[in-house]
């Protein structure tokens, strides 16, 4: 057990209780890390460890147990000898109705300016005892100089203890899960394992180097205290104008289901359920939200009776392994319901819970009141605010619901008071909740420790194998020759993605460490290289470009999230592109291009101009070193395409949303990639 290895290296051998190097918290006006003491129980081959923040340790039989009601005697649920159902049953027979509904919400917080704690968390955590909060935005803490105070892993944990030390403040003490949506790597912590996104994971055609990116990913959420992660995305990319395209691992669907199944298994620590060292997987978005009409995010999911099958074959295989929590979307899934799959009683209880089997966690999308008044807005049907409550949570029976506010809790208190909630309802959310922070040791210790968070997240040994990764999934699609290049030229490095860092990383992500295209071209140009680097200025372009012996053209899409920067109208480049590359080709130096994007964008006109084409996805934290190395020739590119891209808009505008393969006369194909050897 991770944390358990983590004590134990800091107490030592013998039992004892101690205070750690405290839970870190900030003063308010000095920013400045301070830490709030924890007690430690150390692991033993009889003796479970335990780490408490303020709850008394009780000793029964010779053993210590954290007292988390307070009462002074060992309660079932605080007794580590039972089993994850029985005490899951125990704790619910003393929740009050209040305390069974807060266990349900999922909102969001960022951390202040100042790196410290909101306080509105300790009313959330300590008031409520809310089941799960959702934490983004864990970025280095500076002084007013720009000097760093304490390295966002730090500031995450300082955080994230903070939050579970209100938590066991709370009337019976639970736990708190804390979730990223971190659909690429530990992508909301400065200076972490960020990863290519899954699209660019899918040219390397390497499910065990997935795995293994799990794993860290996993290894680095329990390290800065995080046991949820908003993932794997398992949809599959057959409409090509879709946004979210970068979070599949493209358009074949037995694939995809491959590609998926190794991070479940790397997330949660193994193939059968939850166990203390795992972090909790919540695949999305189901039933598979591919298929988005026209490409609209969010528009309904147009997957036929026949093709839904396709769709569903992750989440068929994801269950067989344990997947512990699984995220329906906002869209109406057509061929099932009329209503958005987080609300669907024929998405979520009919097909999801009896026909699947699954009998995990539903966490909702966020916004599930929005998402269901919306899509009941489609057929000209008007719902409240609570009309929509009772729908997800009454009908669709969802068991986490996401990014509402907490006077939801309220609402939700006074419905079951009118009996439009039932007792049966609450408890079976609870229930699948408790049950999943007991099975990961929740219980016994919810903290993280500040020392190994600033060792381990983001170390050398992950990121060399984040680098691999990039370099793996590195596209050449055209090469007349020219790669790779030499060293010791002159090169224009031009465009506005090639000075960028958050293009490389992408959507989901925040403020990262490394070396943005340019740096690294600029790094890697070897001995008496002269490398000039400009954003966008045509007439700059022009002159340098006549004067270099070659040109490196970035294009693509910046970062997002949900919908691209080019909406889904077009994939064409943009104007400004066009005219970028129209102004290099005009002087007659060779040129390559490098295509940054998180869905498929036609290149035609690159394929027929300029003199090699090579695609790096959104290729994360190492994205800028691998497409230097491979430019250079120090990496061998051996990517393959998990998309089509097409040749032109009239074949995208003729394929359908929900069918794989179906772009004709392609561009480049699916499985298209060349090497220099």
């Amino acid at each position: 057990m991770l944390n358990k290895r983590l004590i134990a290296g800091v107490m030592g051998a013998a039992l004892a209780v101690t205070a750690i190097c405290p839970l870190t918290s900030f003063a308010a006006k000095k920013k400045e890390v301070t830490h709030v003491e924890l007690t430690v129980i150390e692991a033993t081959e009889e003796q479970h460890e335990l780490v408490a923040a303020c709850k008394e340790i009780i000793e029964v039989d010779g053993l210590k147990f954290k007292d988390m009601n307070a009462n002074g005697q060992l309660d079932v649920y605080e007794d580590w000898r039972e089993d994850a159902e029985t005490r899951t049953a125990d704790l619910i027979s003393q929740m009050t109705i209040r305390e069974k509904v807060s266990q349900m919400q999922h909102p969001t917080f960022v951390p202040k300016g100042d790196g410290s704690t909101p306080n509105y968390l300790s009313k959330w955590s300590k008031d409520e005892d809310i089941g799960f909060i959702l934490v983004r935005e864990l970025t280095d803490l500076k002084d007013d100089d720009g000097n760093i105070i304490a390295t966002a892993p730090e500031v995450a944990v300082a955080n994230l203890n903070q939050v579970q030390a209100w938590g066991e403040e709370s009337r019976l003490g639970i736990p708190i899960i804390i979730s990223m949506d971190s659909v690429h790597g530990t992508s909301y912590v400065e200076g972490a394992t960020v990863t290519p996104h899954n699209l660019g994971l899918a040219a390397t055609r390497d499910k065990e180097l997935v795995a293994q990116l799990a794993d860290i990913a996993r290894q680095e959420h329990i390290a800065v205290g995080a046991r949820m992660t908003l993932s794997p995305e398992a949809d599959i990319a057959t409409e090509p104008r879709w946004g979210r395209v970068m979070e599949t691992f493209g358009e074949d669907p037995d694939f995809v289901t491959e590609m998926t199944v190794a991070q479940v298994i790397g997330f949660q620590a193994g193939s059968e359920g939850l166990n203390e060292d795992s972090i909790i997987a919540c695949m999305k978005h189901f039933p598979g939200a591919g298929p988005q009409m026209e490409g609209v995010d969010m528009a309904p999911i147009i997957s036929t009776e026949e093709s839904l099958q396709e769709h569903l074959k992750p989440y068929i295989a994801a269950i067989e392994v344990g997947l512990a929590s699984v995220m329906p979307y906002y869209s109406i899934p057509i061929s099932i319901s009329e209503i958005a799959a987080l609300g669907s009683k024929e998405t979520l209880q009919d097909l999801l819970r009896r026909d699947l089997g699954f009998d995990g966690i539903i966490q909702t999308d966020w916004g599930m009141i929005w998402g269901i008044q919306q899509s009941k807005a489609m057929w000209g049907d008007e719902v409240s605010e609570d009309e929509a409550i009772l729908i997800g949570v009454m009908e669709g029976q969802v068991d986490g619901i996401g990014g509402e506010s907490i006077s939801l809790i309220d609402s939700m208190e006074e419905m079951y008071g009118n009996g439009d909630i039932t007792d049966e309802v609450l408890d079976a959310a609870c229930h699948r909740i408790l049950r999943a922070k007991f099975q990961m040791g929740m219980f016994e210790n919810p903290y993280a420790d500040p020392a190994y968070a600033v060792e381990y997240v983001g170390n050398e040994e992950n990121q060399a194998l984040n680098l691999k990764a990039a370099e793996e999934s590195m596209t050449l699609l055209k090469n007349d020759g020219i790669l790779p290049l030499e060293a010791g030229k002159k090169i224009l490095v031009c465009g506005q993605r090639a000075g960028d860092m958050d293009s490389l990383c992408g959507g989901w992500s925040s403020l990262q460490k490394g070396l943005t295209v340019a740096e690294a071209v600029a790094e890697y140009a070897g001995e008496g290289a002269e490398v000039v680097y400009e954003a966008e200025d045509l007439d700059i372009i022009r002159e340098e470009a006549a004067k270099a012996d070659v040109v490196i053209c970035a294009i693509g899409e910046a970062s997002y999230m949900h919908t691209s920067p080019w909406g889904p109208d077009t994939l064409e480049i943009t104007k400004v592109q066009k005219e970028m590359l129209e102004a290099v080709k005009e002087t007659g130096t060779p040129m390559v291009t490098v295509v940054i994007t998180g869905r498929p964008i036609i290149l035609t006109w690159c394929d027929e101009n300029t003199d090699a084409v090579l695609m790096a996805y959104y290729p994360g934290c190492q994205g800028g070193v691998a497409i230097a190395e491979t430019l250079f020739g120090i990496n061998n590119p051996t990517g393959l395409l998990p998309i089509q891209m097409p040749r032109d808009m009239e074949s995208v505008l003729n394929q359908e949303s929900d069918i794989a393969y179906d772009i004709e006369d392609p561009l480049y194909d699916y499985g298209f990639g060349l090497s220099y050897e």
